[in-house]
C-alpha cells in the first residue's frame, strides 16, 4: 500500500490527481486505462434532508468523494461509477425535497450499473455507502450482483473500514447524521453548498432531536410501504442527530476525507490482492 499512498502525495501535491470518476472522463480516457482496470466502485448516497444548514446531497457527496479519492490512491487499477444520488429514504419523506427509491428499484439500478460494466470485461465491484437505509437495499443488491451475474462485489459503509485505533480519534458518534463529523466533510467537500449562518435555526427555530414517541398499540411490527413511513420529524423536527454540530471544522473535514479515502483504499486493494475474478 505505501507505493499508493507516495504516488498519491505526488499528484496531490502537484495538483495533478488522475481523473477515475466516470462522468468526468471521456471514452477514449476510459479506453486508455481499461486493461488496467481491475475494480469498478458504485457509490451510493441519499437526496434527504441535513438540516436547515446542509444541502440533501450530503450522503451522495461524501460517497463520492471519499470513493474518487479511494481509486485515485490505486490509480489505475480502480474506476468510479456515477453516484446513486437518491437512496432509499421513505423515513426522511417528512422533510421537504427528500426522496427514495423503492428497495426494488434500487437493486435493480445497481445490477444494471454492473452489467452495463461486465461489457468491459469488469468482473469486481465494490458498493461505497454513505446512507444507513442504504445498507439493507445494498446488501440485497450485492447479493442479486453475485448470483446473477458471477461476478464478485463487496459492500461497505464509508466508516467501516477504518481500523479501530484511528477510530478512537474520531468523533464518537460518527457519523451522526447532520453533525459534526458529516458537517465537516460537507465544509470540505462542497463549502459552497453549506449554510453555516443557519445553524442557530436548529435549536432556535425548529428545535434539535426529541424522545421518539412510543408507537401507537398494533404497530411496533407494522409493515408500511415506501411511501408511508411518517412520524421521523415528529422526534427530530430539524433531523439533526446531536449538538455536536457546533464543532462543524472544514479542516476536520478534510481529516476525515483522508482518513476514510485511505481505509477504503486498503479494502480496495485487499479485495483485488486476495479475491480473484
Amino acid at each position: 500500500m505505501g507505493e499508493y499512498l507516495d504516488t498519491y502525495r505526488q499528484f496531490y501535491y502537484h495538483d495533478l490527481m488522475p481523473e477515475v470518476f466516470l462522468p468526468r472522463m471521456t471514452f477514449a480516457e476510459v479506453e486508455a486505462i481499461l486493461d488496467q482496470v481491475e475494480l469498478a466502485a458504485i457509490p451510493t448516497g441519499s437526496n434527504e434532508a441535513h438540516g436547515p444548514h446542509l444541502p440533501l446531497k450530503v450522503d451522495a457527496a461524501i460517497a463520492e468523494h471519499v470513493t474518487v479519492q479511494a481509486a485515485q490512491l490505486l490509480y489505475p487499477k480502480v474506476i468510479v461509477t456515477p453516484t446513486l444520488a437518491v437512496g432509499h429514504s421513505p423515513q426522511h419523506l417528512d422533510f421537504a425535497g427528500s426522496m427514495t427509491l423503492r428497495v426494488e428499484t434500487q437493486i435493480n439500478v445497481l445490477l444494471d450499473y454492473c452489467r452495463s460494466l461486465m461489457t468491459y470485461g469488469i468482473r469486481r465491484f465494490a458498493i461505497v455507502n454513505a446512507h444507513g437505509a442504504n445498507m439493507q437495499p445494498n446488501a440485497l443488491a450485492a447479493r442479486r450482483i453475485t448470483e446473477d451475474l458471477g461476478v464478485k462485489v463487496i459492500n461497505l459503509f464509508y466508516t467501516h473500514a477504518i481500523d479501530p485505533e484511528t477510530a478512537k480519534t474520531l468523533p464518537s458518534n460518527m457519523p451522526g447524521h447532520a453533525d459534526d463529523f458529516e458537517g465537516s466533510l460537507i465544509l470540505h467537500i462542497c463549502p459552497e453548498d453549506a449554510h453555516m449562518d443557519r445553524t442557530h435555526e436548529i435549536e432556535d427555530k425548529y428545535g434539535l432531536a426529541g424522545q421518539p414517541k412510543p408507537a401507537p398499540p398494533g404497530h411496533a411490527f407494522l409493515a408500511t410501504t415506501t411511501f408511508n413511513q411518517k412520524g421521523l420529524r415528529q422526534s427530530h423536527p430539524c433531523d439533526v442527530g446531536s449538538d455536536s454540530y457546533k464543532n462543524i471544522c472544514a479542516e476536520n473535514g478534510k481529516r476525515y476525507s483522508d482518513i476514510c479515502a485511505k481505509a477504503i483504499a486498503r479494502a480496495f486493494q485487499e479485495f483485488i490482492a486476495h479475491v480473484p475474478e
